[in-house]
């Protein structure tokens, strides 16, 4: 009697800029070099501000830039910082005014606008950790329904050690229009990992609707045949763009160690064995949201895997990366130098690889890699009852 199945997502990995970050109370809006650089033109204002009015004798003019004091510090700081700025501006206004008692009324005046000055900046600063605050509760929320597409997954799934890695071309984002799972069912391991065309919230929940048609439709479906076609059923059901579709390829991998892929217009999967490189054999055929039963491509044919072999599943971002010339990212190539690296270790180092290669992220990237465990040795007749003795 087969085990029970089980299946589940593979968490994206964490991207360069958190969603949920940054300072809600506003202290530290743009990080602590921005905050020590506000701080230093402050202390450099105030300084040469007190060295000119000591050392000048007709520059009673200086004195009003003191009001810029708690201005600047308004940029990266609350309102304790602000008001401490104002008092000791004010304070330091005061003290050169006594030297010159007929120029009282100038510090008054000058007094008046440092405050109001100060008062204005806690008013705005105010505003903008309100602000912070709302942003941090939605990217919460957003991270949240972004995590509940691509949900973490074992480590170990059908006889294969799993990981996986995806950089959205989004700032801020986890995830965009490409998107990947995994199952373990009777059949053995399924795999799909896909890519939607076009970018937005448009994509994420046209991926959102394959991922769930996957999950729903993978514990039963008879061959990878009827499982992209229950796919590009529900897609169907979901998409109201008839130039929309979603590309894909499906894999299963029999308990025997043989795997299959089919592809629906989706770059082949990759086989990395020793340090030879080489594309998993599979039909092709249309994308989702397109393909019609006349369009069914030929049965798909059994590779054997050997313990050890990794398969690479991944979208088009990185194999389509360029650099400043113009070339394309040589992936099979990268791969091949990865040899003996675990998969979360893998695909860790393609994806920064990759990202430094174009100089940055121009379209979602998704990489998800199998390898294939060695089987756990049987035991030998009769150690049992040796352990028991």
């Amino acid at each position: 009697m087969p085990p029970p199945a089980r299946s589940a997502h593979i968490d994206s990995h964490p991207e360069d800029g958190d969603p949920a970050g940054g300072d809600p109370a506003g202290s530290e809006p743009d990080g602590a070099p921005v905050t020590r650089a506000v701080a230093l033109a402050a202390a450099v204002l105030l300084y040469g501000l007190v060295v000119g009015l000591y050392y000048g004798t007709e520059g009673w003019q200086l004195p009003s830039v003191l009001v810029a004091i708690p201005a600047v510090l308004a940029l990266a700081f609350g309102p304790p910082v602000i008001i401490g700025s104002a008092l000791v501006a004010v304070g330091t206004r005061w003290l050169f005014a006594l030297s010159d008692p007929g120029r009282t009324e100038a510090a008054v005046g000058t007094t008046l606008v440092i405050l109001g000055i100060a008062g204005f900046g806690c008013f705005v600063v105010r505003r903008r950790e309100r602000a912070a605050a709302r942003l941090v509760s939605v990217a919460t929320v957003a991270e949240t329904a972004q995590r509940a597409v691509l949900r973490p997954v074992p480590a170990t799934v059908g006889g294969f050690r799993a990981a996986a890695n995806y950089r959205a071309a989004a700032r801020y984002a986890r995830i965009g229009g490409d998107l990947y799972a995994v199952a373990d069912t009777p059949a053995g391991l399924r795999a799909l990992i896909g890519d939607v065309r076009g970018k937005g919230l448009d994509a994420v929940a046209t991926a959102a609707v394959v991922l769930g048609a996957f999950h729903e439709a993978v514990l039963d479906a008879p061959g990878l045949d009827a499982l992209a076609d229950r796919l590009d059923a529900s897609l169907r059901r979901h998409l109201t763009d008839p130039e929309s579709f979603v590309t894909a390829f499906l894999l299963e991998a029999a308990p025997d160690g043989t795997v299959r892929g089919l592809s629906c217009g989706h770059p082949p999967v990759l086989l990395l064995r020793g340090t030879e490189v080489s594309e998993l054999p599979a039909p092709s055929g249309l994308p989702l949201g397109l393909r019609t039963p006349a369009d069914d491509p030929a049965p798909a044919p059994a590779t054997p895997l050997h313990p050890g072999d990794t398969l690479l599943l991944h979208t088009d971002g990185i194999s389509e990366a360029r650099d400043r010339d113009g070339a394309f990212y040589p992936l099979p190539a990268r791969l091949a130098a990865c040899t003996g690296l675990p998969p979360q270790a893998l695909v860790d180092r393609l994806q920064q690889d990759a990202h430094d290669f174009a100089g940055g992220t121009s379209d979602d990237t998704a990489l998800l890699a199998l390898r294939r465990e060695p089987a756990a040795p049987s035991p030998e007749p009769g150690a049992d009852a040796a352990g028991d003795a």
